[in-house]
């Protein structure tokens, strides 16, 4: 008897140490109208409700419905990722990268965010690469139907580069759709980053996106999400 209440007592403190060390929750927002919404577009309750329940690391999770029946209407969850942030005597770069699935519309947006901050006397050029970027899974390509990127000052000061890899998968065989996510390993871009100078002496990169490194870790959860909403989107 004392020995398993010894063990018992054991798996309590493991328990609370592990509590103690565990990633925060993420933050939920789900829009009123949301889990209507997505039910009318054929998604079941289940699946409707576990794509807003929180995910290891994932900072915030958004379950958002606006626009009605209107052509503009939008359906979208949104799993952001850690703010990142590196600091440098040029520059400060906040990094933010989401997962976005467009319910309505059927496709998977791995989006990312970048903001640049420099102090004054400092100014900021962007060398950009093709606009190409595509799922790597290990052994093929997953398609990605669109790349689009916007870089842009917006103070004098600060600077914002964005880019966003479409999956539609609409467009695509559903096994082939299921398959890239199944097998996904990072998104890969090509070249796309900015330096900050002052006047025309040393330039410093502010690396955002170079190649293999360009990558939106999925976590099992997440990926069974993934692939659940590809199985129950309309065809």
């Amino acid at each position: 008897m004392s020995k398993t209440i010894k063990l018992s007592l054991g798996l309590v403190l493991a328990a609370l140490n592990l509590n103690a060390y565990a990633t925060p929750e993420s933050k939920v927002v789900i829009s009123d109208t949301f889990t209507a919404a997505a039910t009318k577009h054929g998604f079941k309750p289940e699946l409707v409700n576990r794509l807003c329940q929180p995910l290891p690391d994932i900072v915030s999770i958004t379950c958002h419905h606006s626009g009605g029946d209107s052509p503009f209407e939008s359906l979208i969850v949104q799993y952001r990722y850690n703010t990142r942030t590196t600091n440098n005597d040029m520059y400060k770069h906040i990094e933010l990268d989401d997962i976005r699935i467009d319910l309505k519309n059927r496709q998977i947006n791995f989006w990312s965010g970048h903001q640049i901050t420099t102090p004054d006397g400092i100014g900021v050029n962007r060398i950009q690469g093709t606009s190409n970027s595509y799922i790597e899974t290990g052994g093929m390509r997953g398609f990605v139907s669109r790349t689009d990127r916007h870089f842009q000052q917006q103070r004098d000061t600060e600077y914002v580069l964005t880019h966003t890899s479409e999956f539609v998968y609409k467009h695509q065989d559903q096994k082939g759709a299921i398959n890239a996510i199944k097998h996904y390993q990072k998104m890969v871009s090509d070249n796309d980053y900015v330096v900050a100078y002052k006047e025309d002496q040393v330039i410093e990169p502010v690396e955002i996106m170079q190649g293999a490194s360009f990558t939106f870790p999925i976590s099992e959860p997440l990926r069974q999400r993934l692939i659940d909403v590809i199985e129950q989107s309309k065809k």
